[in-house]
């Protein structure tokens, strides 16, 4: 280190040898490695044999000469003053010998110096030469500068070198101009320390030159050597520097420090608290003195050295050194500095600084935070979440902490996890290092022993609900590299069940891969939490292989396992039951589904924001959607839009819109401009995106658009989709894609035969009741258009029957529309009024607007058009026969006409819910019937009728 400046050193000193002389300046700023070099050469001196003179000045000492009665007073020995002339000897007593407390005046510098010239040329001839070093000579005393000033003027002939070290900032003006005009006239040797190159302060740190340590280090420090060992000892995640540093390294500046006058410690302290740079205004603001005396205070600290003006702006200052400001800053009152950065947020507010000074001074200033300061922190985190990723995770933290206290809204608190996701990465915070883990033990609540697991989750998680699916999957390749085979089974389980829940939704072909990974790993060693996940995974793989069987039997095990699980440990788990819930919508379940979406929902919102939350909602207003509670499905699809808007989501932002457009569009009357509007809001949302929100959502606004009377632009959208093989797709959501399809084609006037067909094709692979019942619609859909009312009203009866035994009651009352409208389309009036009025009343009760009113002659057209039945029925139905009915038998029937569960009429009877179920299968018996739709149906129709013979 200091090569250069070391060689010119040594030259001068291999002079001495040669019998010559000389004088040495060696100044720099403090910090600059001054000192060092002296050592070395002092020691390279003892080592040639030549006499080494120690003089170092202290800022304390006033003394005159003192650093000369310091550096000289060993040659001052009797027999070296007996071989001078009496004059200089007494003038060497009188000026070198100890002054400190004497009251005679001190020699005058002239006549001194030549008595020391005497002195060492006398000393200088004895051995090999003479080194005199003189460090921080910028304090040294006004007499010793002047004793300084003869010994450059007239140098002494002998083997003597003088090596003269200072700070130019802090020197005298005589010491200035004395060396200068050495160093003109050839006397005096220059050798300055300028900052160090980023090369050398990476030997010096034994780091790599391309580091992103030194990278951000080396600019804060400007080269300077101390400050560079201070940050390579600091912690990384430094709030303040250690005990150990202040008392070692930066000793001698806390002592320099310890010189300020009260008014200037005030103001340095007030300094320290602004940060890099301020006016004389704002220290006065801050240190609570008049301006006037801030000044005077301002010019003291500016010739010690301790501030600098700006090179192109001398209104505003900063410290000489970044860690003089952490110094002085460490050093001052607790309580002192609070007040302080408190004046100082004062201060930024009025100026309108930005978000990223402010939110320094809130963190140090209070620990109790006011809205307005959380939301400053929160702004400020999100700025710096990549320039300065350790102070946006602390501000994030803090901001989420606070806001969670004070405001219960989730889509703020979950827009702040985006840019803490970012920081988290951008800070290597994913590195398992005890820094990270107490940052985010004391600041998140995590368990140091979750800190990883959490860290990888909600990166991943972000990654995925923002699209950037290659992104997640090279995040958890590098972490499965990172923990090697030999790793614990149970983190490589989980990363694996990651990947295939990124593999999921970006349908990438390698689920299958992943899930039965994920599955050996939990079984060989993972929790039971792990193996939930793992089961849940494995289950979604077999059904998009076309394998029911074994994914049933997955999903029934997957769901014992996650139901002995504990709330409390599926905290970080709640993407399982996402997992879950998608398995037993796609197996045609959609309560099940609801409680595990519902469970998830309690887990998430029960602790810290949670960015599954947004997923989870859509899948609870998908399954309730299905269940025809267009209301709770509502409420759930808009909760999820926001929620996914907070988390810049926008593929699920996508989808949760075309729930809430479906919702709507079913639960208004034909011709709805609301759900019109809704529906265009939605499609303005889709993007060309390729992954299973999107595909789910065009699945979800192409039948808003058939409803509406739309087929050409349904028909568009799910032609986009890669028809006809429709591979984007699951099995099950290629069954419903081709119902839907082939009722576009019918109500547009193309054939539908092709889309019946592949509907067909698919339940051979995936034979579920509802894909079964899909594929029916789309049968019926085909032989209404082909004029075969009598099979077609078969086939909507058996697909609502299926429908119906998978409570998917808007299906399930769609195929009973088209029932109708096939009745009616083969002259079978007496059948189609019957069957419309039922499925009217039907709709009426579960809030189906959509269906829930007769058509007239005129909206015939427009009925078939939207999809919807064109009939005209009779003003009157005959009321089917309750005779053979036992009086229980009836009150069962008309409890579960109005659509309540076994459960609720069991409770309601005061009966066990299995005699619920004995009732029922003998009320379809006697009733020739097959399903709850239908026994609905025909106790609607008994109510209709009994009211208007009432009426009548």
């Amino acid at each position: 280190m200091r090569c250069g400046e070391s060689l010119r050193l040594l030259r001068a000193l291999q002079r001495l040898g040669e019998g010559h002389g000389g004088i040495v300046e060696l100044h720099g700023d403090p910090g600059s490695g001054k000192t060092r070099l002296l050592n070395q050469l002092a020691e390279a001196a003892r080592d040639q044999g030549v006499r080494v003179l120690d003089g170092r000045c202290y800022p304390t000492e006033r003394d005159a000469f003192s650093v000369f009665t310091r550096a000289l007073g060993d040659l001052v020995t009797p027999q070296r003053l007996q071989r001078l002339s009496p004059a200089h000897a007494d003038l060497v007593r009188a000026g070198l010998c100890a002054r400190r407390g004497r009251a005679d005046p001190a020699p005058q510098p002239l006549p001194l110096s030549q008595a020391v010239h005497a002195l060492l040329a006398d000393a200088a001839g004895e051995g090999g030469g003479l080194l005199l070093v003189l460090d921080d000579f910028h304090w040294a005393d006004p007499k010793s500068l002047e004793f300084a000033d003869h010994l450059v003027r007239w140098p002494l002939r002998a083997p003597l070198l003088i090596v003269i070290a200072h700070r130019p900032r802090q020197a005298d003006p005589l010491l200035l101009s004395t060396l200068a005009y050495g160093a003109e006239g050839g006397r005096v040797t220059r050798v300055g320390l300028g900052p160090i190159s980023p090369e050398q302060a990476a030997r010096l740190l034994n780091v790599r030159p391309d580091s992103g340590w030194l990278r951000s280090a080396y600019p804060e420090s400007q080269g300077n050597i101390l400050s560079l060992l201070v940050l390579g000892e600091s912690a990384p995640l430094r709030p303040s520097l250690t005990a150990g540093l202040v008392t070692g390294r930066l000793s001698p500046l806390a002592a320099e420090l310890e010189l300020l006058k009260p008014d200037e410690r005030l103001v340095a302290e007030a300094g320290a608290v602004l940060g890099e740079r301020f006016t004389r205004e704002d220290l006065a603001a801050v240190c609570a003195l008049p301006f006037d005396e801030t000044c005077v205070a301002v010019t003291g600290l500016i010739r010690l050295d301790i501030l600098r003006p700006l090179p192109h702006d001398t209104t505003r200052f900063v410290f000489r050194q970044q860690v003089l400001r952490d110094l002085v800053h460490e050093r001052t009152d607790h309580c002192r500095r609070r007040r302080a950065h408190r004046r100082a947020l004062t201060v930024l507010h009025h100026r309108a600084a930005p978000a990223t000074e402010r939110a320094v001074h809130i963190e140090l200033s209070t620990g109790t935070f006011t809205p307005q300061d959380l939301e400053t922190l929160a702004r400020a985190g999100t700025e710096a979440a990549l320039s300065a990723p350790a102070d946006a995770v602390r501000w994030l933290l803090l901001a989420l902490r606070g806001l969670a206290r004070d405001d219960r809204s989730p889509g703020r608190l979950l827009g702040l996890i985006p840019p803490l996701a970012r920081a988290l990465r951008a800070g290597d915070f994913l590195a398992d290092d005890e820094a990270s883990r107490l940052l985010l033990s004391q600041d998140a609540g995590i368990r140091p022993d979750q800190t990883r697991h959490s860290l990888i989750r909600v990166c991943v998680l972000v990654e995925c609900l923002q699209g950037r699916f290659a992104e997640a999957d090279a995040l958890l390749r590098a972490e499965l590299a990172r923990a090697g085979s030999a790793a614990d089974p149970d983190l490589l389980a989980r990363l694996t069940v990651f990947r295939g829940l990124v593999s999921s939704l970006c349908n990438d072909g390698e689920l299958a891969v992943h899930a039965g990974a994920a599955l050996r790993l939990a079984r060989s060693g993972g929790r039971p939490t792990t193996l939930a996940g793992a089961l849940s995974l494995h289950a979604l793989a077999e059904l998009t292989a076309g394998r029911t069987a074994r994914s049933l039997d997955a999903y029934d095990a997957a769901l014992r396992q996650m139901d002995e699980i504990p709330n409390a440990e599926m905290r970080l788990h709640t993407e399982y039951f996402a997992l879950l819930g998608w398995c037993a919508l796609s197996l045609g379940r959609p309560q099940e589904a609801e409680s595990r979406y519902a469970r998830g929902i309690a887990v998430s919102v029960g602790g810290d924001p949670d960015v599954m939350l947004p997923a989870l909602l859509s899948g609870l207003a998908e399954a309730q959607l299905r269940q025809g509670r267009l209301n709770c499905a509502r409420r759930s699809a808009a909760d999820a839009a926001d929620l996914a808007g907070h988390l810049g989501a926008d593929r699920l932002r996508a989808l949760a819109t075309a729930q809430e457009a479906l919702c709507i569009t079913y639960a208004e009357p034909p011709g709805s401009s609301r759900a019109s509007a809704r529906t265009e809001e939605a499609l303005r949302a889709l993007r060309p995106w390729s992954d299973t929100w999107h595909s789910l959502a065009v699945l979800t606004v192409a039948e808003s658009l058939l409803l509406q009377g739309d087929q050409e632009r349904c028909l568009d959208l799910l032609l986009a989709l890669g028809a006809p093989d429709l591979r984007v797709l699951s099995p099950p959501l290629r069954t419903r894609a081709y119902e839907l399809l082939a009722l576009a084609c019918v109500s547009s006037g193309t054939r539908a035969t092709l889309w019946a067909e592949r509907a067909l094709r698919e339940t051979e692979v995936c034979a579920l009741p509802h894909t079964q019942a899909y594929a029916l619609l789309a049968r019926g859909h085909v032989l209404t258009q082909q004029n075969e009312p009598a099979a077609a009203i078969s086939a909507y009866r058996k697909a609502e029957r299926l429908f119906d035994g998978a409570q998917l009651r808007l299906q399930s009352l769609r195929a009973a529309v088209r029932t109708a409208r096939a009745a009616s389309s083969g002259a079978r009036l007496e059948e189609a009024e019957v069957l419309w009025t039922a499925a009217v009343e039907l709709a009426d009760h579960w809030q189906v607007p959509l269906f829930a009113q007769l058509p007239s002659d005129g909206a015939e057209e427009g009925a078939s058009e939207r999809g919807l039945p064109s009939v005209v029925p009779s003003p009157t139905a005959s009321a089917p026969d309750l005779a053979p009915l036992t009086r229980r038998e009836l009150e069962v029937a008309r409890l579960v006409g109005t659509g309540r569960r076994t459960r609720e009429v069991a409770e309601t009877l005061r009966v066990s819910p299995r005699t619920i179920e004995v009732h029922l299968s003998r009320i379809y018996r006697k009733l020739e019937i097959g399903s709850r739709a239908e026994l609905a149906r025909l106790m609607a129709v008994r109510i209709s009728t009994d009211a208007r013979t009432q009426t009548s």
